[in-house]
């Protein structure tokens, strides 16, 4: 976690502190991943299966009114392979069934093209650009929302 945060892309697109330190890794994963999961989301480290490297990490927010917003990351050396894709159906299916939203949104940086792809190749529509929706170090920014329903197909 502490490695791949220090990466200039996560810390470009993501909310992770910057710089990011070893308070920060700690804190992440003894405060913050166990008090989303008491308000009713839930956070991932995504690791492969054949050696259990850190991918990346993804998340749930916590829901409200029946929809779900989702987060992800993905460290240097895993990108471009589609393991991060299949995180985000994972992640979104289960949020869908399990968890019982009926949508799950993605707000992502009009610039970040990488994101975008993995948004749209896991199923997610995007809805159109909302100006100013969202503060990014301390800036306000646009993002693109994209969606998934419980009733659409994680193909698109």
């Amino acid at each position: 976690m502490l490695d791949a945060c220090q990466d200039p892309e996560i810390q470009r697109w993501t909310q992770v502190p910057v710089p990011y330190g070893p308070a920060d890794a700690e804190a992440f994963v003894s405060v913050v991943a166990p008090r989303t999961w008491a308000e009713g989301g839930a956070l991932f480290a995504v690791v492969r299966i054949d050696d259990d490297a850190l991918v990346g990490s993804m998340g749930l927010f916590p829901p409200a009114d029946g929809v779900g917003e989702l987060g992800y990351w993905t460290a240097p050396g895993h990108r471009g392979q589609g393991l991060t894709v299949e995180a985000l159906r994972v992640l979104a299916d289960w949020s869908l069934g399990v968890v019982g939203v009926h949508r799950v949104e993605l707000l992502v940086d009009p610039a970040n093209t990488a994101s975008r792809s993995v948004a749209a190749r896991a199923g997610f529509v995007a809805e159109g650009t909302i100006r100013q929706r969202f503060r990014h170090r301390g800036r306000p920014a646009d993002v693109v929302l994209h969606a998934r329903l419980a009733g659409d197909t994680p193909d698109g």
